[in-house]
């Protein structure tokens, strides 16, 4: 008698066509979950260094920063008080005798952030807590345009994220499909 141990070339192939259904139902969500991820690690970096700068600003009784590098949020962030220079006010650049609180890495290529013009290149607390100008930072998606995660800002200085919400509307008779509901603040990752 012949004892041969082993799979057939039928029973190979039946386990590379399950992988391969299992692959293609499963990787886009995984996609999804990895991208949704990257958006909400950004959102979090934005509001770390925002509760920093107003609890030191706080604590000093000084304006302390928030800038991106290099003229681009997207490139990161840091966090300085900014003396003053005997008469001089407060200029809201980094200068040699300013002390880095921390820095924030430059976001991953497929993220952007939507900002107002007020927040081109910095966003302070002066010494009462208080934010320069209400507004958000919106964390957009360069592949899934419907996620985005939005810092928002009140003038108060309080920090809390936007989320996108997620809505069941019913299309025909049996199919349902999902919407993202519009968001009360200005997202602008559309």
């Amino acid at each position: 008698m012949n004892d041969v141990k082993g799979f057939t070339l039928t029973e190979l192939l039946m386990v590379l066509i399950i992988i391969s259904v299992t692959l293609a139902i499963g990787l886009p969500n995984v996609q999804s979950l990895i991208i949704s991820s990257r958006l909400t690690s950004s959102a979090n970096a934005m509001v770390s260094a925002l509760q920093l700068a107003r609890f030191e600003a706080l604590k000093q009784q000084k304006n302390v920063v928030i800038a991106n590098k290099n003229g681009q949020w997207e490139n990161g962030w840091i966090v300085f008080i900014d003396e003053k220079k005997g008469s001089q006010a407060p200029n809201n650049q980094l200068d040699t005798n300013e002390f880095i609180l921390a820095n924030f890495d430059a976001l991953h290529s497929s993220l952007t952030v939507k900002f107002p013009t007020a927040y081109k290149n910095y966003v302070y607390y002066d010494k009462y807590g208080q934010i320069n100008v209400n507004g958000t930072f919106s964390f957009c998606s360069s592949s899934v345009l419907q996620d985005f995660r939005s810092v928002v800002i009140a003038s108060t200085g309080r920090v809390h994220v936007e989320l996108p919400v997620i809505l069941p509307t019913p299309t025909q008779q049996t199919s349902t499909t999902t919407t993202i509901a519009p968001s009360p603040y200005e997202t602008k990752c559309k």
